[in-house]
Order: structure tokens, then C-alpha cells, then sequence
């Protein structure tokens, strides 16, 4: 299988992150930063770093960006230098451009020049830490969009000994369970049945509507 190709142009805080969690997998990461300071740091796991201006499309076309199959344009403080980026990287045929916002305006900016996904860093994990301190049998949760979350949590006593099909939560409360990992183990397990039964030293992880995770205890003991 072909290696994936992915562009980070931008290496704060948030492209540094994306850069050493790719490197853990095996595909190419090409990266674009202004610093050379930025670059040299992440010379071990880059495939190719360029020093230049993420706006500068024959720069982007000499590091090699146009073979990225996804570009992370990771910088929000410079909106003319994001749209520029992304209108680039469209132009160049990129299959998929994620962009990174700080504001509403700029998310709505961005999504209409063309990027695939724009994605709010700071608002999401503000929003994963406000319903968690909310809801205590929750360790996480990933809100989608304004609609649909991705929640992380301890089965609820009234769970423990049931089987899936017999809770049937699909049906009742619009969660769809995912997967399961043991509290002492990091492997997320997908292979799940009707039959699966809910033990107290899993975590669970599941697929529902935003209404269900803002009333999840009142939900959960109905059950």
C-alpha cells in the first residue's frame, strides 16, 4: 500500500502536535513554517521541512505540497495567510484541505474558498472539558458538530451484567455503542454483538445526538 503524503503548513503548537503524532504511523509529512527554529526542531520526523511563507504558492509547489494527498493548513492568527493557503492548495488539487479556525467568521471563510474541514482547537476541547466537569461519568467527549458527539464513559451501574441488545440503546436513547477499551488498556475493540455485555472495568465509547451527552445521567438512569 502506497504511504500517505500529508502537508502541515504551519508548526505551532497545534502543527507541531499533528507532526509527532503522525510520525508514530507510516506516512510522509511534508511541512511549510516561516522559523527555521520550527523546522530544525522536527528535522528528525519530517520527510521534507521548508522555511518560507505558507502563502507563497510556488514555494508550496517546490516543497512538494501538491503531492500531499491532505494539507493541514495548522495556523489560525493570519487569516489572509490561511485563505491564500487554502486557495493554494485547492488550486494545486489537493484531495482534501483541513484548515484551522479561531473565529465563526473565519470557519465560514475558509469552508466557502474550498477546505474540505475547518476545525476550532481551542473551542472543541473547551467544549469536551465543560460537558466532562458536567458530566461525571463521562472522560471525554468530541462534539461533531452541533448536532452529533463522540462520547467516552463508564458504563452506569444499571448497565453492569446487561447485554447490548438488551438495553437496546439505538432504539431508545440514539447512541450507538462504537467500541469498548479496558480501563488498563489504550485498544479500542470494535468487534461488538447484541450479545456484548457491559462489565464496570471497561470504558465505553459511543456515537449519539448532543441532547442525549447535555442529559446523560438523566438518560442513562432510566435504564
Amino acid at each position: 500500500m502506497q504511504k500517505h503524503t500529508i502537508g502541515i503548513l504551519g508548526l505551532g503548537v497545534f502543527g507541531t502536535s499533528i507532526a509527532k503524532t503522525l510520525c508514530k504511523y507510516d506516512c510522509n509529512i511534508i511541512a511549510v513554517d516561516d522559523h527555521d527554529s520550527q523546522i530544525n526542531q522536527l528535522e528528525s520526523i519530517l520527510t521534507r521541512g521548508v522555511v518560507g511563507d505558507i502563502s507563497d504558492k510556488d514555494l508550496l509547489r517546490a516543497a512538494g505540497i501538491d503531492t500531499c494527498d491532505t494539507v493541514v493548513v495548522a495556523t489560525g492568527s493570519n487569516l489572509e495567510a490561511s485563505v491564500l493557503a487554502v486557495l493554494h492548495c485547492k488550486s494545486l488539487g489537493i484531495p482534501k484541505v483541513v484548515a484551522k479556525a479561531k473565529s465563526k467568521t473565519t470557519r465560514e471563510v475558509l469552508l466557502k474558498i474550498g477546505a474540505d474541514r475547518v476545525i476550532s482547537p481551542e473551542r472543541e476541547t473547551g467544549i469536551s472539558l465543560a460537558k466532562h466537569l458536567l458530566h461525571d461519568d463521562t472522560t471525554h467527549v468530541i462534539e461533531l458538530d452541533e448536532y452529533v458527539s463522540i462520547i467516552e464513559f463508564n458504563p452506569p451501574v444499571k448497565w453492569i451484567g446487561k447485554s447490548l441488545g438488551e438495553l437496546k440503546l439505538r432504539q431508545n436513547y440514539m447512541m450507538n455503542i462504537i467500541g469498548y477499551r479496558s480501563k488498563y488498556n489504550n485498544v479500542l475493540e470494535v468487534q461488538l454483538t447484541p450479545d456484548y455485555i457491559f462489565n464496570e472495568d471497561e470504558l465505553i465509547v459511543a456515537v449519539t445526538d448532543n441532547q442525549t451527552v447535555d442529559h446523560f445521567e438523566e438518560y442513562t438512569n432510566k435504564i
